[in-house]
């Protein structure tokens, strides 16, 4: 409830309820407890006055509200004594020692008791005034024989005059730390205003200028390392970081993870040698089947080129709407925020397209010329002689032993397929996979490894055709309904039966339970059986699949070298094998160009064109009369909290008047 008065000084008063003992109805049981906590919290502050309210007509010693006046205020001086109900009292006693500080059986307070006479119950129902209430109080008190001579210190008006005494003498003690505190609040308060300034054009064009030179200026130190002081260091990469992140953990990954020997085996490069040697055949290896196998495979490094490009460009816009929502002064103006980032914007999309071309033309001049001299090529003519040498002793000799299988999970179906890589650049890689009877799809990056790059439990998974979806022909899903065991695998096959039979055999595999795991114990008994048996019995068609000796050869592409091996004289393996390891050598220098090149065009054409470009860039399209009027409409909330601050600094200035004649008030 608020009061209001031109007469009085701005009092909060707090009607605390009477202290209980017992819970009544359907109050709580600890009710008591609740109460008294509620009331210490409020009359332990050192700024409450307490008025200890007891009926006159019960013991003083037995009062609750003294009792814990006297735990939260031991001194007493700031707690009056206030008797209720002196016209209850039996008849032939009084509180007159009470109020005159004779009787010395009660609970004595510094600033003494104050008797008052309320209105009864009676009153109330009759609907008595307040001023005739304290008209029949005045008179109780001037005719009562026991209070007469010390009317003038009983009553309600005596308690309002004592009680604003208190609070005089109270404000006049701590003025001190309150003019203080206002002053502080003052100046807190008139800076926040100064902050948000006046509706004034030359100071608004001002704040304008200085947004737009701090935004460059924070732009640019978000790139270099340079972090502001409210930005978190640890939770997450931030800034020229993140960028730095995209070179080195996603696109260089990406860029090596291509594998020129992916698509080839020993077959179509023997045609491709016999293509290019023409009618009379040849004695060496011609150039033009190396080159034609590099030129062919350079092409592919452009799309994670570009797709590295896109990233960028997608960072340095989230880095640019980051930075806009951090500049405090820039919410002033919500126009000017809108324009710089369209402004900011406009420049990457101007510096987008040569930067692709740029990239593009890496890439192109890889593929222009086929250097053959390069120092770190292994078919540079210094090195040439030693390594066919040992090409020659390794295709005498035969491929290496074969790598043991482990365990004993049979295979349901295999087969290569193209798979859809999980990184921020997107990859479509040749991968030998393998559906196994314990419910694992696995996947190889050769036939004939003995490590999986990946396995997938598809248990409970759901597989279903999907070349609408990636706009891919042959495609196939793989994904958990629930989305909680892991993301959605994606595969392309050679053609329409090889997908349709795929997608068949799965939905067979996801519809069982996954298997439990094969114990240690299980795979070295399956190994010591296959020890055992005589490798010179004959086969029995019945046996495991697994139990296979692998025929391929551990290192370099395994599937190519066991093609050498198994299909051709060794005058074509000779050639084949320097064939990809040449490939090999030179396709490694090619990726180490690119992704090292690629990083530096978008850091120079992308990032430090748009550091160079954009204070004059905002300058020249934003400070200008007819773009300044309209970038300074003030939003509502500044406004709004403009005004706040006025009115509140108002307040404080009357309230330092107030307590200034306070403190030449005298009581």
């Amino acid at each position: 409830m608020r009061v209001y008065s031109p007469d009085v000084l701005n009092l909060t008063l707090i009607d605390l309820p009477g202290a209980t003992k017992v819970a009544v109805g359907d109050q709580p049981t600890d009710i008591g407890k609740q109460i008294e906590s509620m009331i210490k919290f409020y009359v332990s502050k050192p700024n409450c006055l307490i008025l200890a309210v007891t009926a006159a007509n019960t013991d003083l010693a037995n009062s609750d509200a003294i009792a814990i006046a006297k735990e939260v205020d031991p001194p007493g001086e700031r707690t009056l004594g206030v008797m209720t109900k002196l016209d209850l009292m039996d008849r032939g006693t009084d509180a007159r020692g009470i109020f005159t500080g004779e009787s010395q059986d009660v609970p004595h307070l510094k600033l003494g008791y104050v008797g008052v006479v309320n209105r009864a119950q009676a009153d109330i129902n009759e609907k008595k005034s307040i001023q005739a209430a304290r008209d029949s109080e005045n008179s109780f008190f001037e005719q009562h024989p026991g209070y007469s001579d010390i009317a003038d210190k009983l009553g309600t008006q005596y308690l309002v005059k004592k009680c604003s005494n208190m609070l005089l003498k109270h404000i006049q003690k701590v003025l001190p730390e309150l003019t203080t505190d206002l002053n502080k609040l003052t100046a807190v308060k008139r800076k926040a205003l100064d902050e948000l300034g006046e509706e004034d054009p030359k100071r608004t064009r001002m704040d304008i200028t200085e947004v737009i030179l701090k935004f460059a200026e924070e732009f640019k130190k978000s790139i270099g390392g340079e972090l502001g002081e409210n930005q978190d260091l640890v939770s997450e990469l931030t800034g020229g970081a993140r960028i730095e992140g995209i070179f080195n953990d996603v696109y260089a990954p990406a860029v090596s993870e291509i594998d020129i020997l992916e698509q080839l085996g020993a077959d179509e490069v023997q045609t491709l040698i016999r293509n290019v040697s023409g009618i009379g055949g040849s004695l060496f290896i011609p150039n033009a089947a190396f080159i034609a196998l590099v030129e062919s495979n350079i092409g592919r490094l452009l799309d994670p080129s570009l797709q590295c490009v896109q990233l960028v460009y997608s960072e340095l816009l989230s880095i640019i709407t980051d930075l806009s929502s951090k500049i405090p002064a820039i919410e002033k103006y919500p126009a000017l925020k809108n324009s710089i980032i369209e402004a900011t914007n406009e420049i990457l999309r101007g510096q987008y397209a040569p930067t692709a071309e740029h990239v593009k033309t890496i890439v192109a001049m890889e593929e222009a010329r086929v250097n053959m001299h390069h120092p770190d090529f292994i078919g540079h003519r210094e090195n040439f002689g030693k390594f066919t040498q040992e090409v020659e002793e390794q295709c005498a000799i035969g491929p290496p032993p074969p790598a043991p299988r482990t365990g004993n999970r049979a295979v349901i179906f295999e087969g290569w397929c193209s798979k859809k890589g999980g990184g921020s650049i997107v990859l479509w890689q040749k991968r030998y996979i393998m559906l196994k009877k314990d419910g694992i799809l696995s996947y190889y990056k050769a036939e004939g490894d003995a490590d999986a790059l990946g396995d997938i439990v598809v248990g409970g998974c759901i597989v279903e055709r999907a070349d609408a979806l990636i706009g891919k022909r042959y495609a196939f899903q793989l994904y958990h309904p629930t989305n909680d065991i892991g993301r959605t695998f994606f595969f392309t096959c050679d053609s329409e039966q090889e997908a349709n039979d795929w997608v068949a055999i799965l939905k067979e595999e996801c519809a069982k339970p996954p298997m439990e795991p094969e114990t240690e114990e299980d795979l070295l008994a399956t190994a010591a059986i296959t020890n055992m048996k005589d490798p010179n019995a004959p086969r029995n068609d019945d046996e495991d699949e697994e139990s296979k000796p692998s025929t391929r050869k551990r290192g370099l592409t395994e599937r190519i070298h066991e093609s050498i091996h198994q299909e051709l004289g060794m005058r074509e393996k000779i050639e084949c094998e320097i064939l990809f390891r040449l490939l090999i050598s030179y396709f490694e220098i090619v990726k180490k160009n690119v992704s090292d090149m690629v990083p530096k065009a978008i850091s120079f054409l992308l990032i430090d064109k748009l550091k160079v470009k954009l204070t004059s860039y905002l300058i020249n399209e934003l400070d200008s009369e007819a773009k300044i009027k309209q970038l300074s409409a003030v939003a509502p909330e500044v406004q709004q909290k403009r005004t706040t601050l006025k009115k509140t600094l108002t307040l404080l200035d009357d309230s330092m008047n107030i307590l200034h004649e306070l403190s030449h008030t005298s009581i």
